[in-house]
């Protein structure tokens, strides 16, 4: 027995318990996670397909049950698959709510304003418009016309106001024809939806929403570029600036 090798390759094994097995098991589960994804995007796998039971996850990867769990937890965190007691793991429909959480963590942890998220609509919304101009379809034109049509019919319920605002802006960057502008464009709304609501000093200014609204749109139609870029800067300024209107939600009790 060669005891030399036996103690020297002991002298590798980590303890149980270890911060370094653990932060190496953990590197291992992220890999396995980026493999897996990548393995779903290489299959053409969409979201609601199946992917393989634990045991052949664990076969196709040589890992651990532990590490296809950790790799599992850390796809469901990126909201890249759902996983379902006795279904295992599914793909998930991407909608961008992982992204409205961290927009939610930097303006409770004070790490960007509320003025600083509406720049960033302002500098995005504006190609997206400019886009939407030249890349609308008949369809996105309808989609367009009913958010300003519901919003037009909505004075009382300031939370119905709000949808259909966000409706519009949605509609005008699926009309870009740039999915990424409609991922950009989700989150965003999402945080909007979940943690603010229009205050009195909003619903006062409905009737300039409405109107600049309807400006974009029309530039939209008309397919003009420039006259889009401008009725957005425009409207998202002003929005922008009369941000201070928007009071966060209290809490349910």
């Amino acid at each position: 027995m060669n005891t030399s090798n036996t103690s020297q390759n002991e002298t590798h094994k980590l303890p149980t318990g270890s911060p370094l097995g653990k932060t190496n098991r953990n590197r291992l589960s992220s890999q396995v996670a980026d493999r897996i994804m990548s393995d779903v995007i290489a299959r053409g796998l969409q979201p609601g397909d199946q992917l393989e039971t634990e045991p052949a996850l664990v076969e196709r990867y040589d890992v651990s049950r532990s590490v296809i769990r950790e790799a599992g937890r850390i796809l469901d965190e990126r909201g890249l698959v759902d996983i379902r007691p006795g279904r295992g793991m599914t793909v998930a429909a991407f909608d961008g709510s992982g992204i409205a959480k961290q927009y939610e963590l930097m303006l409770e942890l004070n790490k960007g304003s509320f003025e600083q998220l509406m720049e960033m609509r302002l500098v995005l919304e504006v190609g997206i418009s400019e886009l939407a101009a030249i890349n609308h379809t008949e369809e996105d034109a309808v989609l367009i016309q009913a958010a300003l049509d519901g919003y037009n019919s909505t004075s009382d319920d300031s939370r119905e106001v709000l949808e259909w605002d966000l409706a519009f802006h949605r509609a005008i960057a699926a009309a870009s024809q740039n999915p990424f502008f409609v991922h950009s464009v989700d989150p965003i709304n999402d945080y909007l939806r979940k943690t603010y609501e229009h205050s009195m000093g909003y619903a006062a200014a409905q009737e300039a929403t409405n109107r600049e609204h309807h400006e974009i749109a029309n530039a939209i139609f008309a397919r003009d570029t420039e006259l889009a870029a401008k009725a957005t800067r425009n409207h998202l300024t002003r929005v922008r600036d009369d941000s201070g209107t928007l009071a966060r939600r209290q809490p349910q009790d």
